[in-house]
């Protein structure tokens, strides 16, 4: 079998949206919360590469603004008429958070060996002796060039995180 972090996530909370989502691949509307998340991690993920030069704060925040007016259009928008200022308000959070971001980690300090990087592990059931597949995307890789200590990053869109014991 394999599944990934989300899969399992979503089984655990509901195990009937897994069903749906999963087996049966009945595909849900996107939400707005959904959309802003994948906008922001690819504004971010724009930011740390470098072709040739990283690109400036403007460039970002001009990469996620076209991205956003393009994406927002495909959204399942819970009330039409609030619609224009919920994505207006979306738009200008996204804004925020890549200024705030940009101006606390310039791409340039960083030693970036991998972006959206695609992993894969076999996990043996020792009860069963099924092997199990869970993969996923890790989205950054940095390399410490003084220790050769590598560092993961999970960018995180939401707005509340969960407590520690539950990571």
């Amino acid at each position: 079998m394999k599944t990934s972090y989300s899969a399992l996530d979503t089984f655990r909370t509901c195990p009937l949206k897994y069903k749906y989502s999963q087996i049966d691949k009945i595909r849900e509307p996107k939400r707005i919360e959904t959309v802003f998340g994948t906008l922001v991690h690819s504004a971010l993920k724009y930011m740390f590469l470098r072709d040739p030069l990283y690109p400036t704060l403007n460039e970002v925040i001009d990469f996620f603004t076209r991205a956003w007016t393009e994406k927002s259009e495909k959204i399942a928008w819970r009330n039409e008429a609030k619609k224009d200022a919920e994505s207006a308000l979306y738009l200008n959070e996204g804004i925020k958070i890549l200024k705030n971001f940009y101006q606390k980690n310039q791409p340039w300090n960083f030693n970036v060996i991998e972006l959206e990087g695609r992993f894969s592990i076999e996990l043996e059931d020792e009860i069963s002796g099924n092997v199990h597949t869970l993969s996923g995307i890790i989205d950054r890789i940095d390399k410490d060039p003084e220790s050769e200590l590598y560092e993961i990053i999970d960018y995180k869109t939401g707005k509340k995180m969960p407590a520690e014991e539950t990571l």
